[in-house]
């Protein structure tokens, strides 16, 4: 059963942040720049993205920590798929020590989003924990 749920969770942080990208996929550093602006400012959805950058090292150093900062930023300013990535991250202990009650908090806010998408997949992921 854990296997299921580790390969299932281990899918979401294969995303790249795409929103952000030029056409090469990567992450400009004018474009990094400006997300990490947004960021500050408190809008979750470029931390999220930003957290998604540091996550796969794209555009920016690869560091797990710095992307659970953003996705917690990102979680906490109510976006949906910055508490989804949260959540995994807490359940696979990249970047924080492995907590599933930690994982399964974030994953049952983000089953509450408005994203038919994000919410879909946060049921998917508590049904799998349970």
């Amino acid at each position: 059963m854990y296997r299921k749920i580790i390969l299932l969770l281990a899918f979401s942080l294969t995303l790249t942040p795409t929103a952000f990208a030029d056409s090469a996929g990567t992450l400009s550093p004018s474009k990094i720049h400006n997300l990490e602006r947004s960021a500050q400012l408190g809008y979750g959805p470029a931390q999220y993205e930003l957290g998604l950058a540091y996550a796969a090292g794209e555009g920016v150093p690869q560091n797990l920590p710095l992307a659970v900062f953003w996705w917690k930023k990102g979680a906490e300013n109510l976006d949906g798929a910055a508490q989804l990535e949260l959540g995994t991250a807490y359940a696979h202990g990249w970047g924080v020590p492995k907590n599933m009650t930690k994982a399964i908090y974030w994953w049952t806010k983000a089953a509450r989003d408005g994203n038919h998408e994000i919410s879909s997949k946060a049921r998917l992921y508590l049904d799998q924990a349970a």
